[in-house]
């Protein structure tokens, strides 16, 4: 028999401080000064949820374009910069926030604040790099859609979000790409990039009051209306009935499954909760869903679930890719697992296995200054407790049986799912039809008005 664990060791969330600068930007720190490298995170408040209809893509574009050129630096002077100090400089948009991460050493930390400051105050998108950009892209939509698993996805969240900006791709489409024009590029950062509409995140080897005096003066002509953007739109609307989309993929040999419905919102208070019964579900290999499909039927290499939290109700769902024969039995199963969820309270082994897990690998998690300035991001973007962190291993282990079958039952609908699944449609469509109306799309995402086969 293994040794019993012994009692919890405390472990204490790093400390963080708050500022602002005098134009309105919050400045969060966490100091660690083991090794001598600094990372800086910038989070704008406008991320691809809030793309335009028939401009998807934009704000993912705005990221790629912020560091390719300003009035002082070109895309190649940018890249030589932060390559010569040996340091990494990227942006990327997320569904709530555009982000511009850069990590020096922290003799270079002068130079990292300068090339940040010009790249938020000073992009001006030309048109070369526009076009370049627009290359990529549609590059990458193609062989996205030669992907079985994005093509799944894709569908799903069009089902799960219909009308509802989360419905839109964040990389965009070739139509959104061919026609977004460099005014928009301009007009949504002219909008959304300003300091009162941001927050900066400085992890490592730093001193709180000299940086935040270094960036004053680096930032002082970045100005903006003293205002902050408020989310126009609310959650989606929860599906009344079993759905099913599928996206045929002529000769394959397997399907890609997403399996799931409406789901939480980050600053759900049950959010914690959820999380356990989610690592119970699908969370990690000992969930329920990847024994089921792969130890004890053989249907895959493996099964996941998860709970994708934004600002407004992200999805929850199953993701998983089997053979193409047994792809309504693995449908069966998994529609099986939720419902065992909602119908009996788990037992206290099984509770156990999930806190313990949960709890011992939080300290992996917070063991460098990046991955505390993440968490610290996570509080300011969502509004939480200030002492979110300091509280979430006490606040797992009093997480009871009867509480996870509370929400299961109150946030889990397996009357009410999405399934997707993106294969070999003439194969699996009479056996997909016994869950819900069958319908058929097409890799653009586009509904199939004419029957694939005849």
């Amino acid at each position: 028999m293994p040794p019993k664990p012994g009692p919890l060791t405390k472990v204490s969330f790093p400390k963080f401080e708050e500022g602002t600068l005098s134009n309105g930007l919050e400045v969060w720190t966490v100091q660690n000064h083991e090794q001598p490298i600094v990372s800086l995170s910038l989070y704008v408040r406008a991320g691809s949820s809030l793309d335009p209809r028939h401009r998807e893509g934009l704000a993912a574009s705005v990221a790629d374009l912020l560091t390719k050129g300003t009035a002082r630096r070109s895309a190649t002077e940018i890249a030589e910069a932060i390559d010569f100090i040996g340091g990494s400089l990227n942006a990327s948009a997320g569904w709530d926030a555009l982000t511009v991460n850069i990590s020096v050493l922290t003799k270079y930390l002068d130079v990292a604040i300068d090339l940040l400051s010009d790249i938020i105050q000073h992009s001006t998108f030309p048109d070369e790099e526009v076009e370049r950009m627009r290359l990529q892209r549609l590059a990458g939509i193609r062989q996205a859609k030669a992907d079985a698993g994005f093509l799944a996805d894709m569908v799903f969240s069009k089902l799960v979000f219909a009308g509802h900006p989360y419905g839109q791709q964040p990389i965009g489409t070739e139509h959104s790409i061919l026609e977004m024009k460099r005014e928009d590029i301009l007009q949504f950062a002219r909008q959304y990039l300003t300091p009162s509409n941001s927050f900066l995140t400085a992890a490592g080897d730093i001193v709180p009051d000299e940086f935040r005096k270094l960036l004053e003066t680096a930032t002082a002509s970045w100005s903006g209306p003293a205002r902050e953007i408020v989310m126009s739109y609310g959650d989606a609307s929860m599906s009344a009935h079993t759905q099913v989309g599928l996206i045929n993929r002529e000769g394959a040999v397997q399907s890609a499954l997403r399996v799931g419905h409406l789901g939480i919102r980050r600053n759900t208070p049950d959010f914690l909760a959820l999380s356990a019964l989610n690592m119970l579900l699908g969370g990690y290999f000992n969930s329920r869903i990847n024994l089921n499909l792969r130890e004890v039927h053989g249907y895959t290499y493996g099964a996941r679930s998860f709970f994708d939290t934004r600002m407004a109700a992200g999805p929850f769902a199953v993701s998983t890719e089997v053979r193409t024969e047994v792809t309504v039995r693995a449908v069966e199963e998994i529609v099986s697992e939720i419902s065992r969820a909602t119908q009996l309270p788990v037992e206290e082994d099984e509770l156990r296995m999930v806190k313990d897990y949960m709890i011992g690998s939080f300290p992996l998690q917070i063991e460098t200054p990046q991955q505390v300035a993440g968490r610290v991001a996570t509080i300011v973007l969502y509004g939480l407790e200030r002492n979110y962190w300091d509280t979430y291993r006490e606040k797992l282990s009093a997480l009871t049986s009867v509480e996870l079958y509370r929400v299961a039952r109150e946030y889990l609908h397996p009357s009410e799912l999405t399934i997707t699944a993106s294969g070999n449609v003439q194969a699996i469509e009479a056996g997909m039809a016994e869950f819900g109306e069958v319908k058929v799309f097409d890799d653009e995402g586009s509904l199939v008005e004419t029957p694939v086969f005849i």
